[in-house]
Order: C-alpha cells, then structure tokens, then sequence
C-alpha cells in the first residue's frame, strides 16, 4: 500500500482535480536511483521481469485511468520531497490499495526499495537549541581581608600608606597601670610637701596661678565641686592657699579630669619624682620595636597625649629603657585642642605638614579614634591589658590590636 496526497481547502471548498503529472524519462529517473552500486545490482538482478512489469502497468493505466495521477503523484512525491504548502490549505495522506490499480510498477518498486545510505548533510543536522540563560546575581567572592567602618563607613581591611605616627600614652605606649597605679599616687602621696618644698619657686607660683585660672572658670561654669584658691595676702597664709590647691587637685584627679592646668601641675612634680629616682617611665617591648622599623622606613614619629608636653618628654626621657626622646619629631598635648575634638586633629596635621589621610593615630580611647577618623586620619585601637573594654561595635567598626607589632602594613 503507498500513500498519496490530496489537497483540501481550509475553508472547505471542493478541491480541484490533480493536473497530470509530468512524465519523467527512463534516463533521468536511472538518475536518480543509481546514485550507489547497491542499487544498480538491484535493478539488474529484476531485469527479466520488466518488461512483464511495464506491460501490466500500461493495462493498468487504460483501465484505471483516473487513479493513475495519484500514483505517479506518489511516485514523483517519493523522488521530490513534498515542499510546504501555502498556510491556507492543508495536507492529507491518502491510502492506495494497489490491488485495485494493478501490480505495482517499476517506478513504485523503486521507491520502495531502502533508500542507499549518503553522507549527511547540513540539513540533517539539528538546529541548536536556544537556551533560556537564567540571570543571575555575580558570584560573592569571599576576601581574606577585613573589613574597617569610620563612624559607620565599611572598615579598610588594611592600611593607606602613611608618613607620620601620632601616638597616645596611657593604654598605648606604657601600660595604663603604670599611670593609675605609680604616676598619679605620686602626686597625691606627696602633694603637701610639695608644695611646702617649691612654695617660694617661680615655677610653683605660676602652676598655682594657672589652677586658680581654671577654679573661677569652674564656678563660672556651675561646677558644684570646683573648689576657689585664694590668693595670698596679709589676711590669707600660705597655708591657706596650700589647702585650697590640695582641695582642687584631689578633686580634679578624681574626676578624671583632662585640663591643662592639671596635667602641667602633675608634670611639675613628676620631673622632680624622674630627677631624684623616684620614678621610671614603663613603656612596652613592642613599642620600641615598631619605633625602630617605622624610622628605618622614613616615616616621623609624634606624641600627642592629655598631659603636658613637659610630662611626655619625662615619661620617655626618663624610662627603664633609657632615653628615648630621640624617636619623636614633636609632642602635642591638650593646649593644641582636646583630643575627642576633630578640629585638634586638623590643626595637627597643619602643623606636621601633612595630608591627614597620610598620617595614621593610635589611642586606646575609642573618642579619640572616632574624633581623628573625622578629620580624616587613619586610626588604629590599642587594646592593652587593663584598658576600659571595648564593644562589639567598636571592635567591628575599628582595627584593633594588642601590640604594635600586630598593625597590618600598609597597601
């Protein structure tokens, strides 16, 4: 059985009769089925029963003159791919019983018969197939770094480079015991000989000068505490007056209180603690260290700390490590600013001659840190044994270290 194909109307009009399908010669069509050496066997092998076959076809043809159309139609169907149709008509396959129109001819044997394998083609190979790309989010790469925030900003994972170093003391170079624990007992311990001892000197006159200053400004300001020194007269001894620096000091101390005044009376007596042995400056193994590897890179070293610049050069002059004085381009101490105020930090930078971004501050007092950030120093957080704890955000927002030798280099 072979099938042909009829056309139909899509919109269901009766279809027009085939035309008569043109007659293709012997010659061409030996063309077309002797494109192997397998098929031209074939042929050969039914050479005896041809011309028995095309004379029981042309039978066939006188008497079913009508159906012959549809099996050259297959036959030339079989040859030549059928080609789309306009998209108004569609297609069907029709089945042809060839028992009704005679035994099959040569041509529909021809056809019949498998097709000699060829090499594919282009047309044999599938299109490629469009995939849907699914967008997605750029793959997260994890850094090894960490992060910095300023102040709420993300934290550099490291450090800019930096020409200069400014350093706090207390909790930063020498241990915040040392202060707490040796330099302000001294005072307090030994204050009224002191005082007794230096009370004709120019220089005890002027530091009580400058605490008497700073008592009327206390009580100007509502400090219920801050306690008037008298001045010395006929009718006022100098006993008196002694009490009324003992009375301010004690009570400034306890405060906690980072004054000039203070700082620049405690400075006087601790040089006389530094001359007579009494004192020695403590200051942390790393410190020096890191000193020497930051001078041998170029880069300037400075002090910047609540008390007076005289206490400073006493702290390092007079250390247990001898004298280190010589590692310091300049001292800085509250008469430049207080050190929670950006504008002090500003006003450093200006006088060191640098970009404030080229210089990096150390300090265990979070204030601080935040306050240099602000004027746009870059800030590390000294986090020493017996300084004030810090909190999750201020170690998130900050880089941190324990010794100085833990600051990361710069990029």
């Amino acid at each position: 059985m072979v099938l042909t194909r009829s056309k139909s109307n899509s919109q269901g009009t009766t279809a027009a009769a085939p035309a008569p399908a043109k007659a293709i010669s012997p010659a061409k069509r030996k063309g077309q089925t002797s494109a192997t050496p397998a098929s031209k066997a074939t042929k050969t092998e039914k050479a005896s029963d041809i011309s028995a076959i095309k004379n029981k076809t042309a039978e066939a043809t006188a008497t079913n003159s009508t159906e012959t159309p549809a099996i050259v139609a297959a036959e030339n169907n079989t040859a030549n791919p059928i080609q789309a149709e306009a998209p108004a008509t569609t297609e069907t396959l029709t089945s042809v019983d060839t028992a009704a129109t005679g035994p099959a001819t040569l041509d529909m044997l021809e056809a019949s018969a498998p097709p000699a394998p060829t090499a594919p083609t282009a047309a044999t190979i599938p299109a490629p197939v469009d995939v849907p790309v699914l967008s997605s989010t750029a793959p997260v790469v994890v850094s090894t770094e960490e992060p910095t925030v300023h102040d709420g900003a993300a934290k550099p994972s490291t450090l800019r480079p930096y020409d200069a170093v400014v350093s706090d003391i207390e909790g930063t170079t020498c241990p915040i015991a040392f202060v707490k624990e040796s330099l302000f007992p001294y005072v307090t311990s030994n204050l009224a000989d002191f005082l007794k001892k230096n009370w004709s000197s120019d220089e005890m006159k002027e530091a009580v000068e400058a605490l008497r200053i700073q008592a009327s400004k206390d009580i100007a300001n509502g400090l219920s505490d801050a306690t008037p020194i008298a001045v010395e007269s006929a009718d006022v001894s100098s006993e008196k007056v002694q009490k009324d620096v003992i009375a301010s000091i004690e009570w400034q101390m306890k405060a906690d209180r980072k004054i000039g005044a203070l700082k620049a009376f405690q400075g006087y007596m601790w040089k006389d603690g530094y001359a007579n042995g009494d004192l020695k400056g403590v200051v942390y193994d790393d410190v020096i260290a890191a000193f020497d590897n930051w001078k041998a890179e170029g880069k300037k070293l400075y002090i910047y700390s609540s008390g007076s610049i005289p206490a400073q050069k006493l702290i390092f002059g007079f250390s247990e490590k001898g004298d280190l004085l010589h590692y310091f381009s300049g001292h800085y101490d509250t008469s430049i600013g207080q050190k929670v105020e950006a504008e002090s930090y500003t006003k450093i930078a200006t006088d060191i001659g640098l970009e404030p971004a080229k210089i990096l501050f150390l300090s265990d007092n979070i204030h601080e840190i935040n306050a240099a950030k602000e004027a746009g120093f870059q800030a590390i957080v000294t986090d020493r044994p017996g300084n004030a704890p810090l909190t999750a955000a201020d170690q998130e927002n900050n880089i941190v270290v324990k010794s100085f030798l833990e600051i990361p280099k710069a990029l």
